[in-house]
């Protein structure tokens, strides 16, 4: 898209408050303004008065910690070999102490001493993967080892790290100030390992007086780009300002970072969680991110004495009640949708990256004082968050609902027997989307994912995944073969915003929804029914104005799927049982392919964890089509 075409779209759907001040914010990036904000400084340089945050630390650990795991006193044992473990998936030996400015994916390495706002985000490789060492992930998990064993060394471990990272890293110096939602992580995992080793003797003064200064270093940073974070609309704003109100409890010095964060949260939860609850990230891990950021700021206002104000409490319960929804209370998944960059701002439990019950559990906990899960280790988030055993909160599990359909969010869950449909349906963006998913369906069954989005993989990266994953055509949705109905002006930005419809007919036997991505060559809808308990019926209809081909895919699991060309379907055996997906059409098929991780592109690949792809199966079906074409997919279990 051309700079003459893009700008009026970009004008129409940010704003022109928004353009003006991007342009002005880049024209103080050119002229130092931002950096004369942040200077670089001297850790010496920082006021220092050592806070503990004792009103942070858990009590005595639990007797049912025992039944919690202790998958971290490994991964800790690992980090005193230089072994970190990086987006709660990869182990790199880094080494003891690592390069804090080093890539570990491509090899590459940031420049030091120079400000960070000199610095690009794509300079060297995805900058992700130099920032995930930097967001202290090993913090939690000494801390939390040492809550089990009680180790001396594992404090020495953290200190040693803790001041070679400020070592290497002055106030304001390079690639790992450039964000500050990075910088408030940091901070979030900092205090918590400092409020479990900060009586410890290993907690010297020198260490003490050093990390006072990393909270008024912080805090600053924080504060001076503040603007910047606010204007992205998304998990960066509320970040910063959960960041300013922790420096703030932490320290002596600036009361007043706790207002402007306050304020500031304010505004951004009005403006960022929507009434279903739903989150402008369109994203389930983002979304993850916003209820982790809420959830630290709620517990450390209690802890410190101060009650959390209604309209924190409220924003919070609406975010946790919408993820709470989508979750399959007996795996602790939820559908993979939006962007995915491996963000787990609070690893305080031994569940496995994409299992939210711990994220759940912690927020029932904390905002109605019970638990909706029986006992498992995802009660270790709960402890750590409200500093009790949450074994003896009342269980209340919640009642689950049929359907569900969040209008604001753009998604739309059905329950038919043991199977679940879920389906994205945004009729428009209040904020803009996060991948081209629009009429992406998920199914599962007894718990098991069927056919699954694609995730992410790279914000930034080469070769066939770069981007791949974000597109239509990764998706499980019908396209115009070849053309992607959104199209990307920038790395994180689509235009222009489609629009579209979603709504029950039939008396509620059928839920329809629709989008306009494609203007006038196009007209796209899908259907969702449940004919049986168990079964889905997925039809979609494609009208364009002229001839052409028309594509339709799913990204099935990845298992032995045996495609049967003469009937129309493809089947696999699961350890619950057969599932089918057979499909009837009003056209001919010019192609049916069923592919397992094509070595050669993207097509039959997912990504669950960030930098990491893993095989699914591919099926696409292709039609040359001049009228309007309409497909019928069955998902059905069936027998042997």
């Amino acid at each position: 898209m051309t700079l003459l075409r893009k700008f009026p779209l970009i004008l129409k759907y940010l704003g022109p408050g928004w353009v003006a001040y991007r342009l002005r914010y880049a024209a103080e990036r050119r002229m130092g303004l931002v950096a004369r904000r942040s200077p670089c400084r001297q850790w010496k340089d920082f006021p220092c008065s050592p806070t503990l945050p004792e009103w942070l630390r858990a009590p005595q650990w639990p007797g049912a910690g025992a039944g919690w795991g202790a998958r971290c006193v490994d991964e800790a044992d690992g980090l005193s070999l230089g072994e970190f473990v990086l987006f709660s998936h990869h182990v790199k030996h880094l080494g003891n102490p690592p390069n804090w400015h080093h890539n570990s994916f491509t090899g590459q390495n940031a420049p030091r001493g120079q400000h960070w706002s000199k610095l690009g985000d794509f300079d060297f490789g995805d900058i992700k993967a130099i920032w995930e060492p930097s967001r202290f992930r090993w913090a939690f998990t000494l801390a939390r080892a040492h809550a089990r064993t009680g180790e001396a060394r594992l404090a020495e471990l953290f200190w040693g790290l803790f001041e070679d990272w400020c070592a290497q890293n002055p106030p304001n110096v390079g690639v790992n100030w450039k964000s500050g939602q990075e910088a408030t992580f940091r901070l979030m995992a900092g205090t918590f390992a400092v409020a479990e080793f900060g009586r410890l003797p290993s907690a010297t003064v020198e260490r003490l007086q050093l990390w006072s200064r990393f909270v008024m270093a912080t805090g600053q940073r924080i504060e001076a780009d503040l603007d910047y974070a606010l204007s992205q609309s998304n998990n960066h704003g509320v970040s910063e300002c959960v960041g300013l109100i922790t420096a703030s409890l932490l320290t002596e010095h600036s009361a007043q970072w706790g207002k402007k964060g306050l304020v500031n949260l304010q505004k951004q939860l009005g403006e960022l969680i929507y009434a279903d609850g739903g989150f402008s990230q369109h994203s389930l891990v983002y979304h993850r991110v916003l209820l982790h950021d809420l959830f630290w700021v709620i517990s450390l206002l209690r802890r410190q004495g101060s009650q959390p104000p209604d309209w924190l409490r409220e924003k919070t319960r609406l975010a946790l009640t919408f993820l709470t929804t989508i979750t399959d209370a007996e795996t602790g998944r939820a559908p993979l949708y939006g962007a995915n960059d491996g963000a787990n701002v609070l690893p305080w439990d031994e569940c496995v990256f994409d299992d939210l019950r711990g994220t759940i559990q912690a927020g029932h906990a904390l905002l109605d004082a019970q638990r909706i899960y029986p006992p498992g280790p995802w009660d270790e988030a709960a402890f750590w968050l409200i500093g009790r055993d949450p074994s003896l909160l009342p269980l209340c599990p919640p009642d689950k609902m049929e359907h569900w359909h969040a209008v604001e969010a753009g998604c739309f869950q059905w329950h038919s027997g043991e199977t679940r449909a879920f389906l994205r349906c945004p009729t428009h963006f209040r904020h803009r989307p996060s991948q081209a998913d629009m009429l992406h369906a998920d199914i599962s069954w007894r718990g098991r994912s069927i056919a699954h989005d694609a995730g992410t993989f790279s914000y930034n990266s080469t070769g066939p995944f770069d981007g791949a994953l974000a597109r239509a055509a990764a998706h499980n949705v019908p396209m115009l073969a070849g053309r992607e109905p959104l199209q990307k002006v920038g790395r994180f930005l689509y235009l222009p915003w489609p629009i579209g419809d979603a709504r029950w007919l039939q008396g509620e036997k059928c839920f329809r929804a629709s989008h306009a991505a494609y203007g006038r060559d196009a007209q796209i809808e899908r259907s969702l029914a449940s004919p049986a308990p168990g079964i889905f019926s997925v039809a979609d209809k494609i009208v364009v104005a002229q001839p052409g081909r028309l594509r339709l895919h799913w990204l099935l699991a990845d298992v032995d799927w045996k495609l049967d060309l003469e009937s129309n379907r493809v089947s696999a055996r699961f350890p619950e049982g057969f599932f089918t997906i057979s499909w009837q059409t009003t056209h001919k098929l010019a192609a049916v392919s069923l592919i397992r991780a094509d070595p050669a592109s993207a097509r039959g690949w997912w990504s669950r964890h960030y930098l990491a792809v893993e095989p699914a199966v591919s099926l696409e079906l292709l039609f040359n089509v001049e009228t309007p074409l309409a497909v019928t997919t069955l998902f059905s279990p069936s027998a042997d």
